[in-house]
């Protein structure tokens, strides 16, 4: 099933190992196939001037999706608001990492709309939806209801009944209706993300002498990173 090099685009190679075992999990376990694609590790610049990162983007059938990579092991419970994840005896609480996925897709949504290769072939731009995956194969994941929206964990690739990713990735999340994409979207899909001007992710940022090492809020106008030395 793995991916081939002509529908799997690495934009950059990941710095973090347990990133690149998640997306080689994923590219192994993806169909090979029409209408497949996924470009990865890269980021682009909004209408607000923000900085917004992605691990992956996957067009698939079923639309396409801005899937963020969460690898922490160990217990994770929360609502739909905060995740607290305890590892090694450790507790540690963020926002529910769909919260920003959700920005991110409705940003680059947007830009991706504009691009003349959708405009031109004046095709349909599928739904950009946000899905979380959870790919440390050693976390316990308890979380329950809204806290769980949209997130998902290895499952059984290949089942009728798979609950994870790959199976969210090929049939869709939400229950919106649609028709598959076809290869003329594909096309111009493909031709969109180059021409939105997306480029390596640069997790590794740096303002003076510090480090911007994570995004730590964000509001109108307005971001604030975390920073080491």
């Amino acid at each position: 099933m793995t991916l081939s090099a002509n529908r799997w685009h690495v934009i950059a190679e990941s710095n973090f190992a347990w990133e690149r075992e998640a997306l080689e999990w994923l590219r192994a376990h993806l169909p090979d196939r029409d209408s497949w694609h996924v470009w990865t590790n890269f980021e682009f610049i909004d209408d607000e001037g923000k900085v917004n990162e992605v691990d992956a983007l996957v067009l698939s059938p079923a639309g396409l999706f801005l899937v963020e990579i969460k690898s922490r092991p160990g217990v994770l419970r929360g609502d739909a608001h905060s995740w607290t994840w305890t590892t090694d005896g450790r507790s540690f609480t963020y926002d529910n990492p769909l919260i920003l996925a959700n920005r991110k897709a409705k940003r680059l949504a947007s830009l991706l709309r504009r691009q003349p290769a959708i405009m031109k072939a004046k095709v349909r731009l599928p739904f950009v939806e946000p899905a979380i995956f959870l790919s440390s194969s050693s976390l316990a994941c308890q979380l329950e209801g809204l806290a769980k929206t949209a997130t998902y964990q290895h499952g059984r690739p290949g089942s009728l009944d798979d609950a994870g990713i790959v199976g969210a990735l090929g049939n869709g999340i939400t229950t919106r209706a649609s028709t598959p994409v076809d290869a003329i979207q594909v096309r111009a899909i493909g031709r969109a993300v180059i021409e939105a001007g997306i480029r390596p992710s640069n997790k590794h940022r740096q303002v003076g002498d510090y480090k911007l090492t994570k995004l730590a809020a964000e509001g109108d106008g307005f971001q604030d990173w975390e920073a080491s030395v």
